[in-house]
């Protein structure tokens, strides 16, 4: 079973902000919605299987557009099912929790997260073949590099977003590059994604909307589909590739939550 290793890698850009504001230079005070909070959920269908998940991001500094120390909590459930000689059907639960910090620029912001996270995987009937069965907790990383759209409205979108997680080797990589048209993204998309007993490739498209439905909610809507390739251990001991390979689609929707205070721009 061949084992993906990545890294996730970022390239800070920073343009300095020289301004004058109640005599003391370089510094303008603004009145501003400060998003404190966000949360998000999802649903990723692919054939043979569907996971539904949640979360929440607390900025414990109470502002996601600064640096600072970030708390994630998530938690998801899903089912798969898989032929080998006979038939399974799998309850997946899913939950973690991690502390992480961000960096934010004018035209990118730098996340790392780290913490707990516990997988089951609920194989019926009992499969001695397949690795990737019963509960394990494991210690779990997570990260991106996202051009910003919520401050600044830039003409181009790139994300690279991953996680990995001791806990049956789980890992997902996800990249993005688009065009941002008024607060319309749309573009081209590719994943890494698997376990100990599986790995699969993704390509495919995305569109996303912002729009603010009232001064302190921001949301955002995220939809993306293409075809996902599959492989699996040779021999086909535990979960096929045949089961895997197919049209995949997601959608996601997020709420950012903010209030009306002032605030000193980036610098």
């Amino acid at each position: 079973m061949r084992a993906y290793k990545w890294m996730l890698a970022a390239a800070l850009i920073s343009l300095p902000i020289a301004a004058k504001a109640d005599g003391m230079p370089g510094v303008v005070v603004q009145d501003d919605t400060v998003y404190s909070r966000m949360t998000y959920s999802g649903l990723d269908v692919s054939k043979n299987s569907w996971e539904s998940y949640s979360g929440i991001i607390f900025a414990l500094n109470r502002d996601l557009s600064r640096d600072g120390f970030m708390l994630r909590l998530q938690g998801s459930y899903g089912q798969y099912d898989y032929e080998n000689g006979t038939h399974h059907d799998v309850d997946l639960w899913q939950g973690d929790v991690m502390i992480g910090y961000q960096k934010v620029r004018d035209r990118v912001e730098v996340a790392l997260y780290a913490g707990v996270d516990v997988l089951d995987h609920d194989v019926s009937p009992v499969d001695p073949s397949n690795s990737v069965s019963g509960s394990e907790t494991g210690f779990k990383v997570a990260g991106y590099v996202e051009s910003r759209t919520t401050d600044v409205n830039l003409p181009y979108y790139f994300l690279l977003d991953g996680a990995y997680s001791t806990a049956f080797d789980t890992y997902y990589a996800l990249g993005r590059l688009g065009l941002n048209r008024s607060g319309t993204i749309f573009g081209v998309e590719g994943w890494l994604l698997g376990d100990e007993d599986w790995d699969a490739q993704r390509l495919g498209g995305f569109v996303q909307w912002e729009r603010n439905l009232r001064p302190d909610l921001l949301a955002q809507l995220t939809l993306s589909a293409g075809y996902q390739f599959a492989d699996a251990d040779p021999g086909c001991g535990g979960r096929c590739a045949a089961d895997w390979e197919g049209a995949y689609a997601t959608v996601n929707f997020s709420l950012f939550f903010g209030d009306h205070r002032r605030r000193e721009p980036l610098k």
